[in-house]
């Protein structure tokens, strides 16, 4: 049976999926990309990735915290643990790719295409962007773990 629940918690989970693992994929084939030591190959991912990027996880992240406030006020929930790790997780998330990482692939985008795939400093935001995204993918995936556990219910 459809219900304001079903259809709530369905856009939720698809795009908490979008999300998670999105940005776990982003993540993975950066990491390889800059592991195969061709930097073309990394600076032409980047370059396909950002303008896609900018959109999906702004985008999917608001729509995640909207669902799950809307469910949280629909339904009466209490502001129980696991929904409080949840909204703190999401919000470093968020934080963070907004002040992060998406700021430092621009610039490296930026710095390879005004000095060439092989410019160090682009190289060294490329590094840094993959430290801080391999960070998110760690607390998204707690995010999920604790949406599915619910601790202190």
């Amino acid at each position: 049976m459809v219900t304001t629940y079903t259809v709530l918690l369905t856009i939720h989970i698809l795009v908490a999926a979008t999300w998670v693992g999105g940005g776990s994929f982003v993540t993975t084939l950066a990491s390889r990309a800059r592991r195969e030591k061709v930097p073309e190959r990394l600076a032409a991912l980047l370059r396909v990735v950002e303008p896609v990027a900018s959109r999906v996880f702004p985008g999917s992240g608001l729509v995640l915290v909207i669902t799950g406030f809307w469910m949280i006020y629909n339904f009466g929930w209490p502001y129980d643990t696991w929904v409080v790790l949840g909204i703190v997780g999401w919000a470093y998330s968020f934080v963070e790719g907004a002040a992060l990482i998406g700021p430092t692939v621009g610039r490296a985008n930026k710095r390879f295409e005004e000095h060439g795939p092989t410019d160090e400093v682009g190289l060294a935001l490329v590094s840094r962007f993959l430290a801080v995204a391999r960070i998110d993918s760690l607390v998204l995936a707690l995010v999920v773990a604790d949406m599915v556990i619910k601790p202190g219910t």
